[in-house]
């Protein structure tokens, strides 16, 4: 299948049959991403099938944050500097039950990483971060090798050279 990756102010976008399984992030796509992305607080992009209605299937939303550098692990922290280091946050990430299990997370993932190599281009991006909602989403994020941080075992990392290497 192919997608269309769009923000989600855009006018083809149906996002009122959204159900990932988790009603908080059915609420957010419905309720406040796009409220989020107007106000520059969050930005939200969408998976729309490329032939389909505008019904979405997934989405994402980013936004830029920072890391203490007491949080990451100890080979990280050398030759950083003492006080926070800038990142690209992935708020949240979901594909809609139909979708699930057919690689759409996985697209929706390199899309936003691809964003935050071409951002880092103008911008200082250390890392992209993401709070796992559980285990299962934590386990996600490893495969495509995020990182663990020192304040929860769901706060992950992956710095922006790492993802530099992968896309090469």
């Amino acid at each position: 299948m192919k997608w269309i990756f769009c923000p989600i102010d855009d006018s083809r976008v149906r996002k009122e049959n959204f159900d990932c399984g988790v009603t908080e992030l059915n609420d957010y796509l419905k309720k406040y991403a796009r409220q989020n992305h107007i106000r520059g607080m969050a930005t939200t992009f969408v998976a729309i099938p490329q032939d389909g209605d505008g019904r979405v299937s997934g989405y994402y939303s980013s936004s830029m944050g920072e890391i203490k550098r007491e949080l990451l692990p100890e080979q990280y922290r050398r030759r950083l500097p003492r006080y926070p280091v800038p990142a690209m946050r992935i708020g949240k990430l979901a594909v809609d039950r139909a979708m699930q299990g057919r690689g759409l997370g996985e697209k929706l993932l390199v899309d936003a990483l691809n964003k935050a190599v071409r951002l880092s281009a103008d911008v200082g991006v250390f890392a992209v971060t993401v709070d796992a909602l559980n285990e299962r989403a934590k386990e996600f994020y490893v495969r495509y090798g995020f990182l663990p941080l020192e304040s929860s075992e769901l706060s992950l990392f992956i710095p922006i050279t790492r993802i530099v290497e992968a896309f090469e």
